[in-house]
């Protein structure tokens, strides 16, 4: 007998890339590794029995977690719309610290960096936890990039060690070879 099984979707387009790992919960410096865009696609409209057709998009980001380990993240599919009150318009402000422009491509963003914190969310049929982007920010400046390194500073000045006086030799003693005064040394290299 051959039981059907209802099949498992994933909203997600990256969910292959992801896998089954489930990235830390906390807030970290992450790159925009991918974005994809899926145009036409027949979904649900929201609290309605209607079916509408709509481009969505969804981000990828990855970052490394406190021991280095590398994760990966991808946001919900949002509807591509310029609305003000849009997912994707608020999701792009808050990346960016700013709204984002009229006509600009946001698939520009490919490479660029933020804050992204990342939350635990219950799963609604109570079969465990998956990761959730809870809020991105922009990275302020010098955040996460190497300190600075201040000027080389001049060693003090140190006096030169003054040679001894030398006694005249006597005569039973053979003359010395000439002595090196410490200027006409050779230089070390450092």
């Amino acid at each position: 007998m051959a039981v059907l099984t209802q099949p498992v979707s994933h909203s997600n387009p990256f969910a292959a890339v992801i896998g089954d790992a489930l990235a830390p919960a906390g807030t970290f410096v992450a790159t925009v590794i991918d974005i994809r865009d899926e145009f036409g696609v027949t979904r649900q409209k929201f609290q309605s029995t209607e079916v509408e057709k709509v481009d969505l998009a969804c981000f990828l980001f990855g970052f490394r977690d406190t021991q280095g380990q590398p994760h990966r993240i991808a946001s919900r599919q949002m509807r591509i719309s310029g609305n003000e009150k849009s997912a994707l318009f608020g999701f792009l402000k808050s990346m960016l610290g700013r709204a984002p422009a009229y006509g600009w491509d946001y698939c520009s963003l490919k490479g660029a960096k933020c804050l992204l914190t990342v939350e635990h969310v219950q799963r609604k049929d109570g079969s465990g936890v998956f990761a959730s982007i809870a809020a991105l920010s922009p990275v302020p400046a010098g955040f996460g990039q190497p300190a600075p390194q201040p000027p080389p500073v001049a060693a003090p000045a140190q006096p030169r060690p003054q040679p001894a006086p030398v006694s005249p030799p006597s005569p039973a003693v053979p003359p010395a070879a000439p002595s090196v005064t410490p200027a006409e040394e050779d230089e070390v290299p450092f």
